[in-house]
């Protein structure tokens, strides 16, 4: 791996480590998050990830459909990640972290239903979970 390619690789590490933290805890992932990462795409620049804006227009597409759901951030942050690792691994990530979020919930809903606690409709922060995934898919 070149030394940029490192630089770049920490530098959407810690990127994406800071996305997680705000997420969780403001439920917001703000422009100078998503657009760093799209900065750091010009590290190893490579006209073909310009594509990778694209892998965005599923999440597009559901916060259209169900406007409550999906933030602007969480799109944003996918077109970023899009651009610096590639349609394809950016589509995979993505896919990752929504398997996550499925797994997740569902263990939620278990754990409620053992317990016998009332489960209401929840929301969860999804930088983590697309994090976890574009983490995942970064070196392949």
């Amino acid at each position: 791996m070149p030394g940029s390619s490192i630089v770049q690789a920490v530098l959407f590490f810690c990127l994406m480590g800071c996305a997680v933290y705000i997420d969780i805890k403001k439920r917001e992932i703000p422009r100078t998050i998503w657009s760093s990462v799209a900065l750091i795409s010009l590290i190893n620049f490579n006209a073909v990830h310009l594509f990778g804006i694209l892998a965005a227009l599923p999440l597009l597409f559901a916060a259209m459909m169900s406007p409550s759901g999906i933030g602007g951030g969480d799109i944003k942050l996918v077109a970023a990640v899009g651009l610096a690792i590639g349609f394809w691994k950016a589509l995979i990530g993505m896919a990752i972290g929504l398997s996550l979020v499925i797994i997740f919930h569902g263990a939620v809903k278990l754990i409620c239903r053992i317990l016998s606690k009332e489960y209401g409709r929840r929301a969860y922060p999804l930088a983590p979970f697309l994090a976890l995934g574009y983490v995942c898919i970064y070196f392949l």
